[in-house]
């Protein structure tokens, strides 16, 4: 079979489609997410345009598979999938087993993420989601997407493809060059969930779960994300700037307007209405330099409000 072929199931459907669900590990430690805010929230305050490209608090998660499921058999199939891969690599993470994240790195300054140091909690979670895209394969039909490269996604351009053409067709290494050895701290893996990525998140923020494997083990994990998951991101455009930059419009108006009072309506029109000739008069030169300097001013205030509305 070609690359192009489409894959089909039992009834000739075309299941080569955008994935809906992902195998995931939830990061819900507040020491992690309040270290993740403070990088988001350094590189924003250089990059303001960047905020629709930052991953909210709430969803940290490491990724091992995805696959799209197109209704409840294929998502029940999945579950017991999930059930499975969780029944066997129950026996390691029955005592804690931590990953630990630390230092930035990118996908080709398209993903912004935290990398995780190497241990035996993570070569099992490698395991795992080698198990599951073995699985997911046999499930869907489906090539699944290959070589498992766990990280903690911070950043991403893909979510908001208009960021190219606003000029950033990448995440440039100076935003966040001062912070590559950040430590963000540890995750103890408590489970595997089923996540769905179109349903509407629930009450924290997360994704929808349809199916979850708890593993039997006590985290001394703190429950308090006020200072993470339910405070907002605190970048904002510059108050004073802002404040400012209306005062001089105001001004710039009042100017404007009093410019094209000066000129009387004869005049507008003498100068305008030649077409044919050139005007070497001193006052009509003065009038159209007027109009020059106004049009020149208008641009200049129209360009500065656009740029602060940008940041926002």
């Amino acid at each position: 079979m070609s690359k192009k072929d489409p894959v089909c199931d039992l009834e000739g459907k075309d299941m080569n489609l955008r994935s809906n669900y992902f195998v995931g590990i939830q990061v819900s430690n507040p020491e992690i997410h309040r270290m993740v805010k403070i990088v988001q929230e350094a590189i924003l305050s250089k990059q303001p345009a960047l905020r629709t490209a930052v991953v909210p608090i709430p969803t940290l998660h490491i990724t091992l598979a995805v696959a799209h499921l197109p209704d409840m058999e294929h998502i029940s199939r999945a579950a017991e999938v999930v059930e499975n891969c969780g029944s066997i690599h129950r026996g390691f993470f029955s005592k804690p087993a931590s990953l630990h994240f630390s230092g930035l790195k990118t996908f080709g300054n398209k993903v912004l993420f935290a990398s995780i140091q190497q241990g035996e909690a993570l070569e099992e979670v490698q395991m795992m989601a080698s198990d599951l895209e073995t699985s997911f394969q046999e499930l869907t039909g489906s090539p699944t997407k290959k070589g498992f490269k766990p990280h903690l996604t911070i950043l991403k351009l893909s979510k908001d493809f208009k960021l190219r053409r606003k000029g950033i067709p990448k995440i440039s290494s100076s935003l966040y060059l001062d912070m590559t050895d950040t430590v963000f701290g540890s995750q103890v893996v408590q489970g595997i969930q089923l996540l769905s990525m179109n349903k509407p998140k629930d009450g924290n923020g997360y994704y929808y779960c349809s199916h979850q494997v708890a593993f039997d083990v006590s985290c001394l994990e703190s429950g308090d994300h006020s200072e993470c998951c339910k405070k907002p991101l605190s970048v904002k455009p510059n108050l004073d700037n802002v404040s400012q930059l209306q005062c001089t419009v105001k001004h710039e108006k009042g100017v404007i307007k009093r410019r094209f009072h000066s000129l009387s309506l004869a005049r507008l029109s003498s100068v305008f209405g030649r077409t044919s000739e050139s005007s070497d008069n001193a006052d009509d030169k003065d009038v159209l330099m007027t109009l020059w300097i106004v049009s020149a001013a208008s641009a200049a205030i129209i360009a500065a409000v656009r740029r602060i509305l940008a940041s926002k």
